[in-house]
């Protein structure tokens, strides 16, 4: 007798799509039109900081080019930060909201409200130690029309990779791209002024801060890792020990 089964057509009934999925609710405009009221406020006393720092060195000015320039320099630098926000906040809460720990919204503005105070808090040593990749000739320059081209370069060609990086979902860091802008530059106008590509960039601020963005990742998955350890020692899971607490009595229900 063979064992071959005759094959038969499987009918799957398909569920209509507009059954099955609820679609949410309208979003409100609210989170909206507080995101840009607070942006309006951030620009607006942008300018006016701007416009006192000036006044305070009593710097003149022929035309208002260069008052042009330097407000689109610092809408450009606005602009790369907005990108860093939503590029690397993707990776800053990403596990706070796979784990449920926090809800997205939560995870998000906890990110902002945290990043906004560090900016406050912080002394501006790494963005002096980022800058000082730089030599000092082209540093001293601010003001000219090379330090504006300098500007737009760097910050524009980050803001196209984090973009690039952003629509692809690779999980790229801005500040790496950024450092990597600012090296690009330094060796360009090297170059365009006759000069070896070497003494365009001060290298051994190039490599302290490369030493430091190779031992970053090592240290932190170290200190991941005993936290890790230490917070299964000390954190218990009430809700597994619950449910083995209800096996045990049934167990010990069905032996009586």
């Amino acid at each position: 007798m063979s064992d071959y089964v005759t094959p038969q057509t499987l009918h799957v009934a398909a569920t209509p799509l507009s059954s099955a999925i609820k679609l949410p609710a309208k979003n409100s405009k609210k989170p909206l039109f507080l995101f840009g009221t607070v942006l309006l406020a951030g620009i607006l006393f942008a300018a006016t900081q701007l416009l006192g720092d000036i006044q305070q060195t009593g710097a003149t000015f022929s035309s208002s080019l260069p008052l042009i320039l330097l407000g689109f320099a610092l809408l450009a630098a606005l602009g790369f930060e907005f990108v860093n926000g939503f590029h690397d906040t993707a990776n800053a809460v990403a596990t706070v909201i796979y784990t449920r720990s926090l809800s997205p919204t939560v995870a998000v503005v906890w990110s902002g409200i945290f990043n906004f105070l560090g900016v406050l808090c912080s002394s501006g040593a790494v963005a002096f130690g980022i800058i000082s990749l730089l030599p000092i000739e082209l540093i001293m320059q601010s003001g000219s029309s090379e330090s504006y081209v300098m500007i737009y370069s760097l910050l524009f060609s980050a803001i196209i990779w984090n973009l690039a990086t952003w629509w692809l979902g690779l999980p790229a860091s801005s500040s790496h791209t950024l450092i990597g802008s600012i090296i690009g530059v330094g060796i360009a106008n090297a170059v365009m002024h006759g000069r070896s590509a070497m003494s365009g960039v001060n290298w051994g601020q190039a490599l302290n801060i490369g030493n430091a963005l190779i031992l970053s990742p090592i240290v932190g998955f170290v200190c991941a890792a005993l936290l890790l350890l230490l917070m299964k020692r000390v954190v218990k899971n009430q809700s597994c020990t619950a449910l083995a607490n209800t096996k045990v009595r049934r167990r010990c229900g069905s032996v009586v």
